[in-house]
C-alpha cells in the first residue's frame, strides 16, 4: 500500500470543496430544430440547399430581371418593399461549344460566384409533343418531391400543384409570362414567378422546373 506524501495531503485539505448536482442550478436546453423554431413541426426537415426561413403568410411575387453583365442573363428577385426578402437567384445561359445548338443554364443562389442551385442542358428537338402537364419528381431525405405543372390557364399561365389534385389549396406557385407581346412605346413587362407560403419550403425545385417547363414550351423543334 503506498501512502500519501504530507504535500499531497495538504493538497487536498488546501482545496476547494466540491459542489454536488443540486436543483438551483440550471442546465442548459438542448438545440432546438429549425422546425420547432420557426413553427413548421408538421413539415418535413428542409431538404438540403434549403435555407431554413420562416414561411411569408402569404403569396409573394418575384420577378425575373434580365441583365446585360454577364450577357443570357437574369436575377429572380423579391419585391422591393418585401420586409424580410429571401435570396435573389441569379440565372445565366451559356451555349455548349461542342453542340452550339445545346444550351447550359445555370442557377446560382445571391450572386454569380453564390451557392450553386443547379443546371440543366437543353438543345433542339426532332418533335415537339403537345401537352398541357409536366410532372417533377427529385429525391429529397427519404421521399420524393413531387410538382405537378398545368398550362390549362390562360394567357400562358402555368401553375405548379402539390398533387395531381389540382384545387386552389394545392397550388404552390404560378409562372406567369407577359401578357403582352414587346411594343416599341410601351414599358417592357417582366416574367413572374408567385409563390404560395408552401411553396416556399420548395422554391429551389420550383424554380428549375419552372425554367425547364417553359423551355419545353417555347423551344423549336426541327
Amino acid at each position: 500500500m503506498i501512502l500519501p506524501s504530507p504535500s499531497e495531503i495538504q493538497a487536498k485539505l488546501d482545496a476547494p470543496p466540491a459542489i454536488s448536482p443540486t436543483l438551483g442550478l440550471v442546465t442548459p436546453p438542448p438545440p432546438v430544430h429549425p422546425a420547432v423554431q420557426y413553427g413548421v413541426l408538421g413539415s418535413a426537415a428542409s431538404p438540403p440547399g434549403y435555407q431554413s426561413t420562416r414561411k411569408p403568410l402569404t403569396s409573394i411575387t418575384y420577378t425575373f430581371w434580365p441583365q446585360t453583365t454577364p450577357s443570357n442573363s437574369m436575377i429572380l428577385a423579391p419585391p422591393l418593399d418585401l420586409e424580410n426578402p429571401g435570396p435573389s437567384y441569379c440565372i445565366s445561359v451559356n451555349m455548349n461549344c461542342f453542340t452550339p445548338s445545346s444550351y447550359v443554364t445555370t442557377i446560382r443562389r445571391d450572386s454569380w460566384d453564390g451557392e450553386f442551385v443547379g443546371d440543366f442542358e437543353m438543345g433542339l428537338t426532332t418533335s415537339k409533343k403537345s401537352s398541357s402537364s409536366w410532372t417533377w419528381k427529385t429525391p429529397e431525405l427519404d421521399k420524393s418531391v413531387h410538382l405537378y405543372w398545368d398550362d390549362s390557364a390562360a394567357a400562358g399561365v402555368i401553375t405548379c400543384f402539390s398533387s395531381k389534385d389540382r384545387t386552389t389549396g394545392n397550388v404552390l406557385a404560378r409562372f406567369i409570362p407577359p401578357a403582352h407581346p414587346r411594343r416599341h412605346g410601351r414599358p417592357a413587362e417582366m416574367h413572374r414567378l408567385e409563390v404560395s407560403p408552401q411553396g416556399h419550403e420548395y422554391f429551389d425545385d420550383i424554380l428549375m422546373s419552372a425554367l425547364i417547363v417553359e423551355r419545353l414550351r417555347t423551344t423549336p423543334s426541327i
